[in-house]
């Protein structure tokens, strides 16, 4: 059948689009991301909302979404610090894992289930959370569907200009524009490469995939995954 996602977002620095920000408050733009993608999945959705850093509100939402919804993603709140309180929760009420994924973005990551139904936690910083969830929540949800293709396509492409990176011991999906020449698959970077910069995302029409090391220049080879 098609499955009913839940999705909702944590913290307290976050205001929703209708809001007026105040001095040290963002939008919650990952709710929105979330929903959209979902839906461009095919999936249903229900929107659980945004969700203060509140321990006893954050398990009450988790726990109401997972008795109505076959998957519940919350983004934010999976890292490691001191007001991280999705994990807090998760880990009283679920049987979590929780991960350090050697990529770039989307490092943390949390899997796992609560009351028996799967939880994915994504990071909050929203390219991040956009590529945890391409890379995966998409193909779980699409096999869930009873899909067997589950990935996203990929292409073999040459680099126009250089695709920049640092060596760290990391895979980078660099967000790309994608162009086909006389057959021939070219992308070059749209620059903004930060895990906050949304625009970056917005102009990418794939994600490149570059093992560790110094980076690709113009003319190298590189496998990357479609978006649209």
């Amino acid at each position: 059948k098609r499955p009913l996602v839940g999705v909702m977002s944590t913290g307290d620095e976050l205001v929703d689009r209708e809001s007026e920000l105040a001095p040290g408050q963002i939008r919650d733009a990952n709710r929105y991301i979330l929903l959209a993608l979902l839906e461009e999945l095919g999936v249903d959705v229900i929107d659980l909302g945004l969700v203060p850093d509140i321990q006893g509100i954050i398990a009450d939402t988790i726990l109401s979404g997972v008795s109505a919804c076959d998957v519940v993603i919350t983004s934010g709140g999976v890292s490691m610090g001191d007001f991280d309180y999705v994990k807090v929760v998760l880990d009283q009420i679920g049987n979590m894992r929780w991960m350090q994924v050697a990529i770039k973005p989307a490092k943390p990551l949390a899997f796992g289930l609560v009351e028996g139904v799967p939880v994915f936690g994504l990071p909050g910083n929203p390219v991040s959370s956009m590529v945890s969830f391409e890379l995966f929540a998409r193909p779980a949800l699409r096999a869930m569907m009873g899909c067997s293709d589950l990935d996203r396509p990929r292409v073999q492409a040459v680099v126009d200009g250089k695709l920049f990176r640092k060596s760290d011991g990391k895979t980078h999906f660099v967000r790309v524009a994608v162009r086909w020449i006389n057959g021939v698959c070219s992308v070059s970077s749209t620059d903004a490469q930060g895990s906050h910069q949304l625009s970056g995302m917005a102009e990418a029409s794939g994600l490149a995939i570059l093992p560790d090391g110094d980076g690709l220049t113009d003319g190298d080879n590189v496998e990357v995954i479609l978006l649209r």
